[in-house]
């Protein structure tokens, strides 16, 4: 019954706007049928109603029904997302893509005060698809939601920006106000003008800084200097794998290939281990490793058996060190 569960708009521009309400999805119907949006992929007709959450606690967005549907207007293909900001009771306006012509469309607002609370909300439903950030947050704040949520367009609101062109790309909204575009900033931007030590306690964000700078044994220390979860690793592969695909568009990549290809490899292993993966690792070890990567597994496997607090766990990573060392010096 749920599932058949429908609300509809008629917009002032004469197009039906439907929205299946337990799949959060909407179809926009015109004259002549149903609308297949710019860009959509498979030239679906099915589109996800957009989910744009505000953080910092200076947003005002009291216009809203914060976690509910609402219908914005659309102008030139963009949602008009209204919001106030600060002490000010100006109305300030955010600019959203949409491949519709439909002059209203659905979306999902919600409102969070801290990046706690919408890592909360992100662990029990799926990512914003729109982020838009106080600049008032702390930068690692951002740079942290970005690598755990990639898929997530974070905007952030500036009074004012100092920026090059070719690297970050400005869009004015209607008031004034600036807004970045955070998908824009490589991850070497972010600290070109600051400390790398203050970003030291985050190792996924360094590995981007030393992957970029080619510096491939402060990847591989990484694993030792720091407490990884399996997340953290799986997360430097995405950039490991990202680099290896790209390997023909410069010949630094082209050169450290088969380097990028063993880091990647161990850090899969690595994987197994600190995710405790006891039939598989012990499968990897039955068909064989490479020293180099043996080299840096028997590293990890002393850390862990150091930290060890379980007296059967710390049994199984000595026996493992020791066929791994015996691979070593053959």
């Amino acid at each position: 019954m749920e599932d058949s569960l429908y609300e509809e708009r008629k917009t002032p521009a004469g197009f039906l706007v439907k929205v299946r309400l337990a799949k959060m999805t909407y179809v926009v119907f015109t004259d002549q049928g149903p609308e297949v949006p710019r860009g959509s992929k498979n030239k679906s007709i099915v589109v996800s109603v957009p989910n744009v959450a505000f953080l910092g606690s200076e947003f005002n967005l009291g216009h809203f029904r914060l976690g509910e549907l609402s219908f914005v207007n659309v102008k030139g293909g963009k949602l008009v997302i209204p919001y106030q900001h600060g002490y000010s009771n100006e109305i300030k306006t955010i600019f959203l893509s949409t491949g519709s012509a439909s002059d209203i469309l659905p979306v999902v607002v919600q409102h969070f005060q801290n990046k706690e609370e919408l890592i909360h909300n992100c662990e029990n439903s799926n990512p914003f698809n729109h982020l838009i950030v106080d600049e008032d947050i702390p930068r690692t704040d951002m740079v942290s939601l970005k690598i755990r949520f990639p898929s997530m367009n974070i905007l952030v609101i500036k009074k004012k920006i100092v920026s090059t062109p070719d690297r970050i790309s400005a869009v004015a909204a209607e008031k004034g106000d600036k807004v970045v575009d955070f998908n824009a900033v490589r991850a070497t931007d972010v600290i070109s003008n600051s400390n790398l030590n203050q970003y030291s306690q985050n190792p996924v964000f360094l590995a981007r800084i030393h992957l970029r700078n080619m510096e491939l044994d402060k990847v591989k220390q990484l694993l030792f200097d720091f407490k990884l979860s399996t997340q953290d690793v799986t997360f430097i592969r995405t950039f490991l794998e990202v680099m290896i695909k790209n390997e023909f568009s410069k010949d630094e990549l082209r050169v450290n290939k088969d380097k990028l290809i063993a880091l990647n490899e161990a850090f899969r292993l690595s994987v197994q281990i600190l995710g405790w993966e006891v039939d598989n690792f012990e499968m990897e070890i039955q068909k064989g490793l490479g020293k180099d990567i043996a080299a840096m597994l028997y590293t990890l496997l002393s850390k862990e058996q150091d930290e060890c607090r379980e007296l059967e766990k710390e049994l199984v990573l000595w026996e493992w060190k020791l066929r791994v060392k015996k691979i070593l010096s053959t």
